[in-house]
């Protein structure tokens, strides 16, 4: 029989309160909620006495260095910005934790999840707030992927940009992904967005995306895929 490797429970000590936040978390909350959650102060960090500690953007706050300097091995990864970026970040963390294998296994999945199709539709992924996905980042190459052509250069909209409700409703895209419920503050914007929507009922088709697929590469982008490739005309 094949030897099993340790469980995800056992080599996993924290994870970052990020993670437990339905609002900002990219991993489903009730596998984040099997974990005790940890902040982002070095003094935190070392008091949890972790083997190995995979960090974000901490080196420009010094924490990194802090995490060295207590003997912590430290391994750090950034926002990827390409689907071959996320690939390799997902390989990078494979090795790091010794499960390259699984990591190699995930990454066959996010290409077979990513494989090309062609079309001609236009399309903007409209996050909460009015954001959208502008050219050169990882939604806009999913949207290509998926045969969709991101309609946000129409708008004169940069990498990341704002996209007024007003704007969208003189000239819409063929296909508007975007939350259909959210909680907190942007609820009520939320609702009031959806409800001026429903007049391009007929011009414009409407797919829920949730602001979750956004966060990040790695897994979320096999459901991200999903998503997008949800909306193409049957």
């Amino acid at each position: 029989a094949r030897r099993q490797g340790p469980s995800v429970r056992s080599t996993i000590g924290a994870i970052s309160r990020f993670s437990q936040d339905a609002e900002s978390g990219s991993a489903p909350l009730d596998w984040a909620q099997r974990f005790p959650a940890i902040g982002f102060s070095a003094e935190e960090i070392i008091a949890a006495k972790p083997r190995l500690v995979l960090s974000g953007n901490y080196a420009s706050t010094g924490t990194n260095a802090a995490l060295r300097k207590a003997g912590i091995r430290v391994e750090s990864f950034g926002v990827p910005a390409t689907l071959e970026a996320s690939k390799a970040q997902v390989l990078g963390i494979a090795r790091a934790i010794g499960r390259e294998a699984e990591g190699a296994a995930l990454v066959a999945r996010m290409e077979q999840a990513t494989r090309p199709q062609s079309g001609t539709e236009t399309a903007v992924i409209w996050q909460t707030g009015g954001f959208v996905a502008g050219q050169g980042t990882i939604q806009d190459e999913m949207l290509a992927r998926a045969g969709f052509r991101n309609a946000s250069a129409t708008y004169g909209l940069k990498q990341w940009d704002m996209l007024p409700l007003e704007t969208i409703m003189r000239n819409p895209p063929d296909l508007i992904f975007t939350p259909v419920s959210d909680a907190g503050d942007d609820t009520r914007a939320l609702a009031l967005r959806h409800r001026a929507l429903r007049h391009l009922k007929g011009r414009t088709r409407i797919v829920a995306f949730p602001d979750g697929l956004l966060f990040c590469g790695g897994p979320t982008v096999i459901a991200a895929m999903q998503a997008i490739r949800s909306g193409r005309n049957p």
